[in-house]
């Protein structure tokens, strides 16, 4: 029979019990506090963690899990994986048995095909989790969906095609150099503009290769002040090539730079510019030599865009008409007369049209407001499109010789006035006369029309020169002809024929009659007659006697003056003042 307890003993057995019943509330407590932390750190978790027990039956689920699968079941614990995804793929069971087996397995990029037809891409990892006596307890799965990162994985895939498709097509050289300015980067536009292969300069200094020694130091400087960021990004250089060439190139450079902003090396784009810089050179040697000409050239020169707005004036132009560049640069210039804007509308839509030089004579005016008579030529300058960009205009001031020339014509005018024309009275002198004889004969002849003519003689003349002198005798044969010309009809004819006679040419008379012609050499008798000739001493009178004939067949006229004079003859004899008709 067992032996009771004593009071002591019993109270002290009654002290272990409540003790061991302590620690195992505080154990348990321990435990769901353990329980509780777990379950907020995974559910808190910035990644998809789901734990499961060997049955893969949720434990712990992390928020970021369910968001990631659009599971709708917020309470997912105790519940089965396959439960909640009735349509994962049997590789991944295979996964979850692998793993509950011992192994630890993984991918980085895993599509997921959903049911909906969605794709998940996942980075994940699926590992054993054990018991304290060492047995499995069940797995963890780490999961992220990268759908995200996998479409950015493959835009950056597409940017860097294209870049790499630009780089090998593109006609300018790209090259990128390390920091230690040794080449990492070499396209085939790189190989053409300098003749190394890619192969032959990767890993080379960039002084090896395509600078000059006098360059190399300066280089050097630009790299350290591109890297340091203090300048430098563009550079005109001269490099030489493989076959030792000197070439000028157009550089572009900056740095690169990694994720966190430090300089890793330096990226280049380069051209040759040598052609180019030639034909620059070419040019600027062509527009001074331009230049040299049109401020030489004596003639005033403009350029005006092809808006008419003014571009260049050149030192004649501003010495001719006084206007400066300064005053007129970008201007349409106010000299064109209102009496000349059609001409040089009409040319100027010529000139525009065509294309082709056009030359007018027009006037322009100066600054201060004077004409000036000057021939234009213009011509369109054209662009390497065949359009026209400017246009220039010559401006060949010729007034002094319009001038000379309107000059000469009065000249010659007054040459041929005085070879045919008597210098004291102004009447046609005797060629002429006689001339102008034949002509109308042989006009009245083709026409068959009637001519006379009446040969005049003052009477006694001699006697006026010998009483009142020469000078005087000179007025009386200048009054006598204008007389005899304000007394005939328009077309009729009066010519010195020598000393006091004169020839008077009666043309288209009525062919039926001699009255009208009688009418005429009448009335010139008596006008002389009847009024005294103005002199500058006094008034003079005279009488006139005249010997007339008119055309008969082919008569020359010769043989009508020869006829006139015949009967001049017996008009003198028969007591002068009288009119005497051949026979």
């Amino acid at each position: 029979m067992a032996r009771k307890l004593t009071y002591e003993e019993l109270k002290k057995k009654i002290q272990k019990l409540e003790q061991a019943e302590s620690n195992r509330k505080r154990r348990e407590k321990q435990l769901i506090h353990s329980h509780d932390l777990m379950d907020y750190i995974i559910s808190h978790a910035r990644s998809a963690i789901a734990v499961f027990d060997r049955n893969l039956k949720y434990i712990y689920v992390s928020t970021r899990y369910i968001a990631d699968y659009k599971v709708k079941e917020q309470h997912l614990i105790g519940k089965h994986h396959y439960e909640v995804f009735p349509d994962l793929p049997q590789k991944w069971k295979d996964v979850h048995q692998r793993s509950l087996a011992g192994e630890v397995l993984s991918a980085e990029e895993d599509p997921y095909y959903r049911k909906d037809g969605s794709v998940h891409w996942t980075r994940w990892e699926c590992r054993p989790w054990y018991e304290s006596d060492g047995s499995i307890g069940g797995i963890i799965i780490y999961n992220e969906v990268i759908n995200e990162w996998k479409k950015i994985k493959e835009e950056f895939r597409k940017s860097e095609q294209l870049l790499s498709n630009h780089l090998l097509n593109t006609p300018i050289g790209a090259i990128s150099w390390d920091l230690n300015f040794k080449t990492v980067e070499w396209n085939p536009a790189a190989e053409t503009i300098f003749g190394y292969t890619k192969e032959e300069v990767i890993g080379k200094h960039v002084t090896e290769l395509i600078l000059p020694e006098k360059m190399k130091e300066l280089v050097e400087n630009v790299f350290q002040n591109i890297l340091s960021e203090k300048g430098g990004v563009h550079s005109i250089n001269e490099n030489i090539t493989k076959d030792g060439r000197r070439i000028i190139c157009d550089w572009y450079n900056t740095a690169l730079k990694d994720v966190d902003g430090r300089s890793i090396g330096m990226a280049s784009l380069v051209n040759d510019i040598t052609e180019r810089k030639q034909t620059e050179e070419a040019l600027k040697e062509s527009e001074e030599r331009l230049k040299t000409i049109l401020s030489a050239t004596p003639d005033p020169i403009v350029i005006y865009s092809n808006q008419g707005e003014t571009e260049y004036l050149n030192p004649a132009f501003v010495e001719v008409f006084g206007w400066s560049l300064d005053e007129l640069k970008g201007k349409r210039i106010p000299f064109v007369p209102d009496d000349q804007e059609q001409i040089t509308s009409e040319n100027t839509k010529e000139l525009l049209d065509s294309g082709n030089k056009v030359q007018f004579e027009t006037q322009r005016l100066t600054k201060r407001g004077s004409s000036i008579d000057v021939i234009i030529s213009a011509s369109c300058i054209k662009n390497l499109n065949n359009k026209t960009s400017k246009l220039i205009i010559i401006l060949k001031d010729i007034t002094e010789q319009k001038q000379a020339k309107q000059e000469l014509k009065l000249l010659n005018l007054k040459l041929k006035h005085e070879a045919t024309h008597d210098p004291l009275t102004g009447a046609p002198n005797r060629r002429a006369i006689l001339d102008r004889l034949r002509e109308e004969l042989g006009r009245a002849k083709r026409g068959k029309l009637k001519l006379s003519i009446g040969l005049c003689d003052i009477d006694h003349f001699k006697h006026i020169n010998d009483k009142y002198g020469h000078q005087v005798g000179d007025d009386v044969l200048c009054s006598f002809v204008k007389a005899v010309q304000d007394t005939l009809r328009p077309y009729d004819l009066v010519g010195r024929y020598g000393g006091e006679e004169f020839l008077i040419v009666i043309p288209d008379l009525p062919g039926s009659t001699g009255l009208v012609e009688e009418r005429i050499y009448e009335r010139v008798r008596t006008r002389i007659a009847d009024h005294k000739m103005v002199t500058r001493s006094r008034k003079v009178g005279i009488t006139i006697s005249i010997g007339i004939t008119s055309r008969s067949g082919d008569e020359t006229a010769d043989a009508m003056i020869a006829k006139a004079d015949a009967a001049l003859y017996r008009a003198k004899e028969n007591g002068r003042n009288q009119l005497a008709f051949a026979d």
